[in-house]
């Protein structure tokens, strides 16, 4: 069991240097939104979906050796880490404690970072949708008045300003 054990811990300190690594990222991002940079964002995206796959490669990992540690335990169903930890001896099972702790920690900032993102995305969209739908209605078709009091529906479209005087 020490090898299991061993190879899941590693695997968790792993995934622990990716999420340290991906919290800084959506940091970074959240900054880069605030500043409008858009060659900085996809930079920063590209750096972000390297996270990510990253983390589902560990996370397969992950569950590969935990599902062979609670093979050895005689455990059944899925594998969870403080229920691994309740059937180890003390030291193990303060480190899959302690990991757990921290994962959850990190996840949990990741997660509340990227919904602060989300919410500055939506923002902007809402501001260029505005902006666009403002620009649109300059661009229209307006109706005129003719000399005899009538009006006439055709404007000149697409122009801002008029060449007529």
């Amino acid at each position: 069991m020490g090898d299991n054990i061993t190879g899941l811990l590693l695997t968790l300190e792993d995934q622990i240097k990716v999420y340290r690594h991906l919290l800084d990222v959506v940091r970074k991002e959240k900054e880069i939104l605030v500043a409008a940079n858009l060659d900085e964002l996809n930079e920063n995206n590209k750096s972000k979906e390297a996270m990510l796959i990253r983390i589902r490669a560990l996370e397969s990992d992950r569950v590969k050796w935990a599902e062979e540690v609670q093979k050895e335990l005689g455990l059944k169903g899925e594998p969870r880490l403080l229920d691994i930890a309740r059937h180890l001896d003390s030291e193990p099972a303060e480190k899959l404690r302690n990991v757990h702790s921290v994962l959850e920690l990190l996840l949990r900032r990741v997660q509340e970072y990227n919904r602060q993102n989300e919410e500055l995305v939506q923002s902007a969209l809402t501001n260029i949708t505005g902006a666009m739908k403002a620009i649109k209605g300059t661009l229209e078709e307006k109706p005129t008045y003719k000399k005899k009091g009538e009006v006439e529906g055709h404007a000149s479209a697409g122009q801002l300003v008029s060449r007529e005087a």
